[in-house]
């Protein structure tokens, strides 16, 4: 533990790393049903692959943890840990009272810039983070990063069937027909048992076949990211919540999904198909079978995450806004700052200049 401060009801932390409050932290996540990209296992992950100086604010009332932020620190500005790995962020909190403590002690801090990217547009969070920094005369810009698709599944799957239109159905039945033509088509969708690495092995070398490996943006292509992604997978498998699903064509693996599955959500990290069969479309037989599975195990939201890509939108007119909140501190630095990210580094330049003069 870095220190600690009393504010108002609170006993406020900062540590600069899980460890010392890591079993409360996920009690706290399974009370308030948080999403799997705010456990500590997450952002542990995280750290280790992309990060730079954790902080994290903790906040106590009657010894008990009620909130946790987790921040990044570098030349006195504060980030969230996140980049576009990330799907989400945002704090663990009992109470939206909660929350508003650990966000007054970031502000609390001093920093020339605070920073939080994908909150979802509805969290509290960016509400009294908003509130307090403009109450502590820090400037704010709030701006919309993506909308992350979904799918609502109460309707089973009929009506989700149903809702696509014939056209649509006929080629996800024709794809699918065309394959089991080929060969036997399997669907094996790992928990957390087996040799998750070596199927995880398996899965990476598929994504590194398309696009993605082309560019170098494949998960193997990077070491850091995938070590960040095996340190999740193994994490999501020892809590039973990594849904590892892997589409096989005579036992050749044409199409895998690396999903977890949480709180009657599925959230979809990561997708990949053999492109040497892509006139069959195995993603696309894939995304059907999965979809179908989880409304069939009574699953009710399915998290595409990401951006609105095109094979998402053919299932789902539904998205999550996700934002990036700013706080500015009111000094030449934070002006500065401020005109940087609303006019660009030269502009910035200029403010600063007159700031000072």
């Amino acid at each position: 533990m870095v220190r600690a401060a009393v504010s108002g009801s609170f006993v406020i932390e900062w540590h600069r790393g899980t460890d010392a409050m890591a079993e409360e932290w996920r009690a706290l996540a399974r009370q308030t049903r948080a999403e799997p990209f705010l456990w500590p296992e997450w952002f542990d992950a995280w750290f280790e692959a992309f990060g730079e100086e954790a902080l994290i604010a903790v906040a106590r009332r009657d010894n008990n943890l009620v909130a946790v932020l987790p921040l990044q620190e570098s030349r006195s500005v504060l980030t969230s840990p996140t980049n576009w790995h990330t799907p989400m962020f945002g704090a663990v909190g009992e109470s939206t009272d909660a929350v508003a403590a650990v966000a007054r002690a970031a502000l609390a801090t001093r920093p020339r810039r605070l920073s939080l990217s994908f909150v979802d547009r509805g969290d509290p969070l960016l509400g009294v983070l908003q509130a307090a920094a403009e109450g502590a005369g820090y400037r704010t810009l709030d701006v919309a990063m993506l909308r992350s698709p979904y799918l609502e599944l109460n309707g089973g799957w009929d009506q989700i069937w149903g809702g696509l239109g014939s056209k649509r159905r006929n080629t996800i039945k024709r794809r699918k027909r065309r394959l089991e033509e080929r060969g036997r088509l399997e669907l094996a969708v790992n928990r957390g048992g087996g040799d998750v690495g070596r199927l995880l092995d398996d899965a990476l070398r598929v994504e590194a076949l398309g696009w993605k490996g082309k560019r170098g943006t494949a998960i193997a292509a990077d070491p850091a990211t995938d070590r960040f992604y095996r340190r999740v997978a193994a994490a999501a498998a020892d809590r039973g919540a990594l849904r590892l699903a892997l589409l096989r064509l005579d036992e050749r693996l044409i199409a895998f999904d690396f999903s977890i599955e949480c709180n009657e959500h599925h959230y979809l990290l990561k997708t990949g198909f053999d492109p040497d069969l892509r006139e069959c479309a195995p993603g696309i037989v894939l995304r059907s079978m999965m979809i179908r599975r989880a409304a069939d195990e009574g699953i009710r939201w399915y998290e595409f995450l990401g951006k609105e890509d095109p094979y998402k939108l053919e299932w789902t007119g539904l998205a999550r806004e996700r934002r990036r909140l700013h706080a500015f501190a009111p000094t030449p630095a934070g002006f500065a700052h401020l005109a940087a990210f609303r006019y660009g580094r030269p502009a910035a330049k200029r403010a600063l200049g007159l700031r000072r003069r």
